[in-house]
């Protein structure tokens, strides 16, 4: 038995006790006490919180100085409260992706790194503790109880003892690399049978499209979407080809942020974070996120402010929750685009914009990409059926940019559109 699964198992109860019970003031209270109590311990215990907040009242947690990435590494011995050197957890976490065991771990700490479009590597440490509680939470907000374990197949870059502690009476959870080639993934799929497929969206995509050549059998009930923004087109075509809902978890290096309830709307988990939402400047419909983890003591993290473009969706959820629902992860500030203003400046544009600028083109799109080297030009690939002209689709969707980016008061875009999306690099 797995030696964790008792605390895994009391997390869960405590997991679905403050999903069900936390609301109104009673919710804005118990996160007002974690807040206070993780900001004390943070001060206590680790020596860059205590030089970083010198001169400011911990009271008032909503105005302390923000961190960021770049912050945090650059100063990772003194944040964290264990000790720990960036150097050894930097050793363990890159020997685990060389050699693809991701067992080892640093002293009794789960250490995984990640990489964000920031550029900035990231690093994290996770208590046993931690683990659970994380592994807890995921479990009475994601899966239905069942008489049997829930076979769980989970497709990631890296694999994580965090991970591996879903084990246990709950679920039989399966890693899967994903550096897997896809049939050799679909052929691991059809055996291991699994009612739950957790993946990044393109990879799904790539299921989706061996379910409907038949090569997939495997019949899951429910698929997740992590890693990577789930675009609503996707959704849609994951839904269909699967017959099953589609949920998202929204996670990073800062803490799991918020998941898909029942209903499919994806839910702040506001009894793990508390989350300040700034405005973007000149669009107030966005806002760019500024996290406190209500829980982790390893490496806490306090007023960190991530490059997530965020909409809000002011409407409650008919699943009657009062948490916070996302209407849409937009992506990284790093994703913006900038086009050049009448003016000489140059202004963003978020990736919904572009996005809808392209799709909405042509009912005829299966896929594209987007990049772009320098502000004012914009390189579009496109994936079209084989019986659709290419020219065609292509001046629509160079019109359709250059519509709506000059109806942003700029200069018409330098645009390259391509016939065909190079495939990714899947041994």
């Amino acid at each position: 038995m797995n030696r964790a699964a008792p605390l895994i198992a009391a997390h869960f109860l405590r997991a679905r006790w403050r999903w069900q019970t936390l609301r109104g003031p009673r919710l804005d209270r118990y996160r007002e006490r974690h807040a206070r109590r993780i900001v004390a311990f943070a001060r206590a215990h680790s020596p860059f919180y205590a030089d970083h907040w010198r001169g400011h009242d911990p009271i008032e947690w909503r105005n302390l100085p923000t961190i960021d990435k770049q912050l945090m590494m650059a100063n990772f011995d003194r944040l964290n409260t264990r000790g720990v050197r960036r150097a050894d957890a930097e050793a363990v976490a890159l020997a685990a992706e060389r050699g693809r065991d991701f067992r080892p771990t640093l002293g009794a700490l789960t250490v995984g790194l990640s990489s964000g479009t920031s550029g900035h590597r990231g690093l994290f440490l996770v208590s046993p503790w931690e683990s659970a509680a994380w592994a807890g939470t995921i479990l009475a907000r994601t899966l239905t109880p069942r008489r049997e374990p829930t076979r769980v197949a989970f497709f990631l870059r890296a694999n994580s003892n965090l991970y591996e502690g879903l084990g246990g009476r709950l679920v039989r959870f399966r890693f899967f690399d994903l550096m897997l080639p896809v049939a050799d993934a679909v052929a691991a799929l059809n055996a291991f049978d699994p009612a739950f497929i957790v993946g990044p969206p393109s990879l799904l995509g790539f299921l989706a499209d061996a379910r409907e050549a038949g090569e997939l059998r495997a019949r899951p009930d429910r698929l997740l979407a992590v890693a990577e923004t789930l675009e609503p087109q996707d959704r849609a075509r994951l839904e269909t080809v699967f017959a099953a809902p589609v949920g998202q978890v929204y996670q990073c290096t800062e803490g799991l942020l918020a998941l898909s309830c029942p209903s499919g709307s994806l839910h702040v988990q506001e009894d793990l974070v508390a989350i300040q939402y700034e405005p973007l400047p000149g669009d107030a419909g966005r806002v760019t996120p500024i996290v406190t983890d209500l829980w982790r003591r390893t490496q806490p993290i306090i007023r960190y402010r991530l490059n997530d473009v965020l909409q809000l969706d002011p409407a409650p959820c008919r699943c009657g929750s009062p948490f916070q629902v996302i209407a849409a992860v937009e992506g990284r500030q790093d994703d913006l685009c900038h086009f050049l203003a009448a003016d000489g400046t140059t202004r963003p544009f978020f990736p919904d914009t572009i996005r809808r600028a392209i799709l909405l083109a042509s009912p005829h799109i299966l896929d594209y990409r987007a990049t772009q080297e320098r502000p004012g030009h914009l390189r579009v690939a496109l994936a079209l059926p084989p019986d659709i002209p290419f020219a065609p689709i292509a001046d629509e969707v160079r019109a359709n940019l250059t519509t709506t980016i000059t109806g942003y008061a700029c200069r018409p875009p330098d645009l390259t559109i391509e016939e065909g999306i190079p495939p990714p690099r899947r041994a």
